[in-house]
């Protein structure tokens, strides 16, 4: 028996043992060790925290369906779609991924905005063109950065990845590069929870984007009833309140 089946094996008999009633087979939720706070808090192997964490218990409890988590490095989980081992991603939108028609895509839960920044005391620059030729900038591995990819295909900047956002955020505070780029909220709760954090002041945003959720073709998952969730959440205003918790 695989790991992923035992664990719904053992979470069925749990369930049925503390007579909580649940609907369906278990949505097996796909979370990227990469991702940190607000986004992730793991203890070991399991998420236990954050946004990502969050949202798996509203779509739980609007579903009445256990969701059980499927830790991977970012770089693996596309061969756990392939495989049939995932019936939700979160945290993605068709850019980010090869075959995108391979998904059922949730509509925008919300916004995210995608920033460069410095380290402390930097000049601002007021665009991708003002930065000098052949700057680093530290990012996350596996990461597409639709604005930034064709100035690292041409070494125009140069790419200096990391396993995680929070990775990033220590990379520039030590100074090891001069930019970095990340999402707004992750940044944004960096600092917050950070005492001094080296970083500028100033953010330059390169692209903005949608925070959806993707449905494997080949999963288990009931599609029409997970969209159904995300709309009722959505309508409900829980993808705002959840965000509030962390800003």
């Amino acid at each position: 028996m695989c790991v992923t089946n035992r664990k719904m094996f053992l979470l069925t008999i749990l369930l049925c043992l503390t007579g909580k009633v649940f609907a369906a087979t278990p949505i097996r939720y796909s979370v990227s060790t990469s991702l940190s706070m607000p986004y992730a808090m793991f203890e070991g192997e399991q998420l236990v925290g954050g946004i990502m964490f969050d949202l798996s218990k509203a779509i739980e409890k609007q579903l009445q369906t256990p969701v059980v988590y499927v830790v991977l490095p970012r770089k693996r989980i596309d061969a756990a779609v392939l495989q049939g081992d995932i019936d939700l991603r979160c945290y993605i939108s068709p850019a980010f991924v090869d075959n995108p028609e391979q998904y059922a895509w949730s509509p925008g839960l919300f916004e995210i905005s995608d920033v460069l920044f410095g380290t402390a005391g930097s000049v601002f620059p007021r665009s991708l063109d003002a930065i000098p030729a052949g700057s680093a900038v530290s990012t996350v591995i596996g990461y597409v950065y639709p604005a930034l990819d064709s100035l690292f295909a041409t070494g125009r900047l140069k790419r200096d990845d990391t396993v995680g956002q929070e990775n990033v955020h220590l990379k520039m505070a030590a100074g090891r590069t001069p930019y970095g780029v990340g999402d707004s909220i992750a940044l944004n709760w960096y600092e917050k929870e950070t005492g001094f954090h080296g970083l500028s002041s100033w953010r330059l945003v390169i692209s903005r984007r949608d925070f959806q959720c993707a449905i494997p073709k080949n999963g288990t998952a009931d599609t029409g009833r997970l969209m159904k969730a995300f709309e009722a959440l959505k309508k409900a205003n829980q993808f705002e309140e959840i965000l509030r918790r962390y800003r």
